[in-house]
């Protein structure tokens, strides 16, 4: 049997250790560099979406109905008596919410004995 050695690793030189460690630095630098990048780009991002949802409210303002207002299907007669809600874009067969009192009343029919 031949018995091989493994060629004996040398220790690296007191260079190549400065050469490592100095690349390394350089990478670490870059990478530290990056995130502090990616930390402003989420900041930014953060502080676009929240003045998009400011001018949303500013420019779409939800107006939430009185507690006592009743669902109502918007009709032909409807559009032709209040033409503000065409400008509103309000369409035939939409649901809105009214005020109850001015609600359509509903008719009750009368029993007759």
């Amino acid at each position: 049997m031949s018995e091989q050695t493994a060629p004996e690793q040398q220790a690296p030189s007191k260079e190549q250790v400065l050469a490592f460690l100095t690349e390394q630095i350089e990478v670490k630098t870059v990478q530290l560099q990056l995130q502090e990048l990616n930390t402003k780009l989420a900041t930014y991002r953060a502080d676009e979406l929240k003045a998009l949802s400011f001018i949303a409210q500013i420019t779409n303002p939800q107006q939430t109905p009185p507690p006592d207002a009743v669902p109502h299907t918007v009709t032909q007669e409807d559009m032709d008596k209040n033409p503000e809600l065409v400008e509103q874009g309000v369409k035939v067969g939409d649901e809105v919410m009214i005020a109850k009192e001015t609600a359509p009343k509903q008719r009750e029919l009368k029993k007759t004995k």
